[in-house]
């Protein structure tokens, strides 16, 4: 088993146990509605796949390896469609937004995740995070916004790193600057195609310990926040930043 599948087996709790106050959090508010998750194959894609299945989604997860998902296939059957693709192609994208749309024929939510861990001596570069981040969020979006045909779609960009793999602040400026640009500018030029665009990043998450991290479990219920237009209406063009403490609440001010 591979380390990565490790760490999803941690993850046991609900990621939306005490989610926000008041939001819709049964299994049948959102039946029949598709969530896409793409870059999934890390403990965020895996705890993000879990709770949109818990909530009512069907959900498509999209990365090089997405056999990380088996478990949850067991469990949820035909509502999870794990699809191979490579992220940095064209031809790739355009290829698993034809498979969505020709098993479930929509698509509600699109999730593009950048994650980094740090497994080498090499030093971990913020720029090339954050050309990830925006350089697939461009594409996807893209490919995916072209079959929305008057439909609505919530995108929600993810950029964050490993506890182990901390920036040095003037990388982590770089970063936010990359994804707060893009984010604003995407929104803009979607606004009137029915995409709302916005992001979340973090740079404090567990990512071999997911029960005990309140930041990974912050970051799962600020992108539900994010993807569900009853609780955040038609925000777009945001980036939420989420830098816990391990000790801090979700909430604390």
């Amino acid at each position: 088993m591979k380390p990565g599948s490790k760490t999803h087996n941690a993850c046991r709790t609900p990621p939306t146990e005490g989610f926000i106050e008041g939001g819709q959090n049964d299994a049948g508010s959102h039946a029949g509605k598709v969530c896409v998750l793409v870059g999934a194959s890390n403990p965020v894609g895996f705890c993000l796949a879990q709770s949109f299945l818990e909530t009512g989604y069907r959900v498509a997860v999209g990365d090089l390896d997405p056999s990380d998902f088996s478990s949850l296939t067991a469990v949820s059957g035909t509502n999870l469609f794990p699809v191979k693709v490579n992220l940095n192609r064209d031809v790739y994208v355009n290829s698993m937004v034809d498979q969505v749309y020709l098993r479930w024929s929509r698509v509600d939510i699109l999730v593009n995740i950048a994650f980094r861990r740090r497994e080498c001596a090499e030093p971990l570069s913020a720029t090339d995070l954050g050309l990830d981040a925006v350089s697939n969020l461009i594409r996807v979006t893209s490919a995916f916004g072209s079959r929305l045909q008057g439909e609505e779609l919530a995108v929600v960009n993810i950029a964050w790193f490993d506890e182990k793999s901390l920036l040095e602040a003037d990388r982590e400026a770089v970063l936010q600057a990359a994804l707060r640009t893009t984010t604003s500018a995407m929104a803009k030029k979607y606004f009137d195609s029915g995409l709302r665009i916005n992001a979340v990043h973090t740079r404090n998450a567990r990512s071999t310990s997911y029960v005990q991290s309140e930041t990974l479990r912050t970051l799962v219920q600020a992108v539900q926040f994010l993807a569900n237009p009853e609780l955040s209406g038609k925000l777009t063009g945001n980036v939420l930043h989420i830098d816990l403490k391990p000790d801090d609440s979700p909430f604390r001010r």
